[in-house]
C-alpha cells in the first residue's frame, strides 16, 4: 500500500446526523401529541382495565376515571351502553362522585345534563337503570329542556321489558322536576304484579287540586286485580278521593269485565233510595253488553230520571235492534208518565 494512499471516511455518520435532524421536527411533534394525548389515552386505559376487571376490582377504576374529571364524561357515558350491568353501574358510580364534588352552580353540571340527554337514547338496558339513579344529578342543572327531556326518558322505560327498569320509571315520574304520571298509567295493566303495586300506588292518591293521571275508572278495574295488595291500593286510593264505601261498591260492579256482575249494578240501584242514580244509568247506557243497556233503559224510566234525551238517542242509534225498541218504548212510557 501506497504511503500516501489515506482511509476514505464512511459518509454513513454525515447520513445519519442529516436523518437525525430531518426527524427531529416529527419526534418533537410526536412526542408534544403524547403530552397532549396523555390525559385520554390514561381514559382509555381506564376504561379498558374496568371492562376486564372483576367486580371486586370495579369500583377501583370507576374512582380513578371519576379523579379525571370532565374528560372521562364522554367515554363513561358510552360506557352506559354497555350490555354488562357491573360496567354500568361503575360508569353510573364513577359519574355520580364525579358530579356530586362540582359546585351546584358549576356550568360543568349543565354541560354534563346536555350530554347526558344526547346519550339517553343509545343506552343499554342495565344502562338506562343505571340512568335512571343518575337521573337526580341530571336534573340538579335547573335546565327546563333537559327536565323535558327526562319526560320522553320516562316514557321510554316505561315500556322497558326489564320490571327493574319500568319500576324506576314510576319513582322517576313522581319527581316534582319531571311530574309525569300520565306516562305511567299504562303500567296499572302491566304483567307484573310488582310493577302494578308501585303504580297503584303512585297513582290512585290525588297529590294536588289538579286533574289526576288516572280517572276514578282507571282504579275502580284496579278492584278486580288478581293481586289482593293491587286491590287493596286501589281501594285506598278511591278513599283518598273522597269515595265512600258505597260509591267503592257499586262502582266495583260497574267495572267489573264479566257483564253478569254489571247487570246485578241495575239490581242495586234499583234498591238505592236516596241515591241519583241517573248518573251511573247514563253511563250503564254506554255499555259493551245490549242486555245492560236495555236494563239501563228500563230502570231509567222507572225511576223517573231525567234521561230522555239519551232514550230518544239510544232508540236512533244503538247498535242493537232489540235495544233500540226497548228505548224508545221505555222513552215513551216516560213521556206519558208526565
Amino acid at each position: 500500500m501506497s504511503q500516501n494512499s489515506t482511509l476514505t471516511p464512511s459518509p454513513r455518520p454525515r447520513r445519519t446526523a442529516r436523518v437525525l435532524r430531518a426527524c427531529l421536527p416529527l419526534l418533537m411533534l410526536a412526542i408534544a401529541a403524547g403530552i397532549w394525548q396523555r390525559e385520554r389515552l390514561y381514559v382509555w386505559y381506564c376504561v379498558e382495565r374496568l371492562e376486564r376487571a372483576s367486580d371486586d376490582r370495579r369500583p377501583e377504576w370507576a374512582d380513578k376515571l371519576a379523579s379525571i374529571g370532565e374528560p372521562a364524561v364522554p367515554t363513561l357515558l358510552v360506557l352506559l351502553r354497555h350490555d354488562d350491568p357491573g360496567v354500568c353501574t361503575s360508569a353510573k358510580s364513577s359519574l355520580a362522585k364525579m358530579v356530586e364534588a362540582w359546585p351546584k352552580d358549576d356550568g360543568r353540571r349543565a354541560v354534563f345534563a346536555q350530554r347526558f340527554v344526547e346519550e339517553e337514547p343509545r343506552f343499554s338496558t342495565p344502562g338506562r337503570s343505571a340512568a335512571l339513579e343518575l337521573l337526580p344529578l341530571v336534573l340538579s342543572s335547573g335546565n327546563r329542556e333537559v327536565a323535558m327531556q327526562a319526560k320522553k326518558m320516562v316514557a321510554s322505560a316505561a315500556k322497558s321489558e326489564s320490571v327493574e327498569v319500568r319500576i324506576q320509571a314510576v319513582a322517576a315520574a313522581l319527581r316534582p322536576e319531571v311530574d309525569c304520571l300520565e306516562e305511567i298509567v299504562p303500567l296499572l295493566q302491566d304483567p307484573d304484579v310488582e310493577v302494578r303495586r308501585v303504580a297503584i300506588l303512585a297513582l290512585g292518591p290525588v297529590r294536588d287540586a289538579g286533574q289526576p293521571a288516572v280517572n276514578d275508572d282507571g282504579l275502580l278495574r284496579c278492584l278486580h286485580d288478581i293481586d289482593s295488595e293491587v286491590r287493596r291500593l286501589a281501594e285506598m286510593g278511591l278513599r283518598s278521593r273522597g269515595r265512600t264505601p258505597r260509591d267503592i261498591r257499586l262502582g266495583r260492579r260497574y267495572a267489573a269485565a264479566d257483564p253478569t256482575e254489571r247487570q246485578k249494578l241495575l239490581v242495586d240501584l234499583a234498591y238505592e233510595e236516596e241515591l241519583d242514580v241517573s248518573v251511573w244509568l247514563e253511563r250503564l247506557t254506554t255499555d259493551v253488553d245490549p242486555a245492560v243497556r236495555a236494563g239501563a233503559a228500563r230502570l231509567a224510566a222507572e225511576r223517573k230520571t231525567d234521561l230522555g234525551g239519551r232514550l230518544e238517542q239510544m232508540g236512533r242509534t244503538d247498535p242493537d235492534a232489540t235495544v233500540r225498541r226497548i228505548a224508545e218504548y221505555y222513552r215513551r212510557k216516560m213521556l206519558a208518565s208526565r
